[in-house]
């Protein structure tokens, strides 16, 4: 009995030591998927909570950060259902350094962007969060979304082909409504 506690303290432990090396990294993930502090806080702590309680189910130790932010993206996804809302996706401040002359025109840029994203399909928006927001290797992003590598490349090189024709549709509109 007494080996049963010691066991279950050294667990205890180590999980403890885990969470405290990815909180961090797991929070932003969700954070810049989510654009929602509370929703992001909510989805990493029901994250670890999970896997706390199924950790013994992880067959690969290695694999731990990625596991754990699969299980926080689905729960974020289901706080983004539970509570309605539209948002999905909002960048920070990528853009702003790209194109930034004054702050009014970065705000635009980065409306535009996040608008083009909401037009994007789910998967087609996840896998441009994953790979150019939080900077994600692809390795980790098959991973998270439980895919082949052949098939990352061809969704993300999907993702970045409707972008760039929203983008143009979206700046040709804008031009020609102008004239």
């Amino acid at each position: 009995m007494m080996g049963s506690f010691i066991d279950k303290t050294d667990q205890l432990e180590s999980f403890n030591l885990l969470f405290k090396q990815n909180y961090t990294k797991i929070f932003l993930t969700i954070y810049f998927y989510t654009n929602d502090r509370y929703i992001a806080e909510e989805a990493v702590q029901q994250a670890f909570i999970i896997a706390f309680k199924k950790i013994n189910d992880l067959k690969n130790k290695d694999k731990f950060v990625s596991w754990v932010t699969s299980i926080a993206i689905n729960e974020a996804k289901h706080l983004l259902k539970k509570q309605s809302e539209d948002k999905i996706i909002s960048l920070t401040d990528i853009h702003q350094n790209l194109y930034s002359k004054d702050i009014e025109e970065s705000v635009d840029i980065k409306n535009d962007v996040q608008n083009v994203l909401k037009q994007l399909k789910d998967q087609e928006a996840e896998i441009l969060v994953l790979k150019y927001i939080t900077d994600l290797p692809l390795r980790q992003i098959c991973d998270l979304l439980g895919i082949n590598i052949s098939n990352a490349k061809i969704r993300l090189l999907r993702a970045r082909k409707s972008f760039r024709s929203l983008i143009e549709e979206t700046f040709n509109k804008e031009i020609g409504g102008g004239l």
